[in-house]
């Protein structure tokens, strides 16, 4: 089942039209519901960080030099029953669809899901640092796009995950470094490679608010896949308990 003949700007706007909603229907006899993971994600920034972005979100981003340009963030897509999706061809390719996908909302998740039998097979598996956001590639590599995987044919990724993978815009990291600095720090220009930060920060004002949570929190058996833009987005493991690190997932890179 391949995704770029539906899932694709055209789709994406009937959701943005009504972004409080969950949108549902059928791709290729499959079905499925949709939503966005944070409706009116700017609106979240400001409210999140008042006193950093009173001067607005365009006038920070130019100052930052980081680049800004998502009015929501995420998009989450449940299968109803199991499906195998072809996501990228055999030269590493992602498809057209998402790839529009991404540039409007950042990460895709998508649940209840897995990779067709000749793809299944990831580039290898990782474990990322707890609160770490961070790129895994940069705009002088081909492979900007990265794609996790929990596959339900693996022995340790057929269980619920206890670590989450979080997904956060470039900015973000700027904008909670400054946050947690002292009176005075002037952030860089430009979007580090990592950030250790929210380490002191009450999570449960933080997901699904100004981070996307993907909590690999399905049933046993159930395949999840994630994925985003490394030039626009961060991201970050979430261990809620310091001691269950949970499996290394599937990671890819892709064009």
């Amino acid at each position: 089942m391949k995704f770029e003949s539906y899932f694709n700007a055209a789709w994406l706007k009937q959701l943005i039209d009504r972004p409080d909603k969950t949108f549902s229907d059928q791709f290729d006899g499959a079905s499925f519901t949709a939503r966005i993971s944070i409706p009116d994600y700017g609106q979240r920034l400001l409210n999140y960080y008042p006193s950093i972005l009173k001067g607005g979100l365009a006038a920070y981003s130019h100052r930052v030099q980081i680049p800004f340009e998502f009015n929501h963030f995420g998009v989450e897509i449940n299968f109803l029953d199991p499906v195998q999706l072809e996501l990228h061809d055999n030269d590493s390719t992602l498809n057209d669809g998402l790839r529009e996908l991404t540039a409007i909302v950042g990460p895709v998740i998508i649940r209840n899901a897995t990779m067709v039998a000749k793809l299944r097979i990831p580039g290898h598996k990782n474990r990322f640092p707890h609160l770490n956001f961070h790129c895994d590639r940069n705009e002088s590599q081909p492979t900007i796009y990265s794609m996790y995987t929990r596959d339900p044919y693996d022995e340790e990724q057929k269980y619920p995950r206890t670590s989450s993978t979080l997904f956060g815009p470039s900015i973000l990291g700027s904008l909670q470094t400054l946050k947690e600095a002292e009176s005075g720090f002037v952030p860089a220009t430009g979007a580090a490679m990592h950030y250790s930060i929210f380490a002191e920060e009450d999570m449960g004002t933080v997901l699904d608010n100004v981070v996307v949570e993907h909590a690999w929190d399905q049933p046993m058996g159930v395949g999840e896949i994630s994925m985003l833009d490394n030039r626009t987005c961060l991201h970050a493991s979430y261990y809620r308990q310091p001691l269950e690190l949970g499996y290394k997932i599937g990671v890819r890179y892709l064009k």
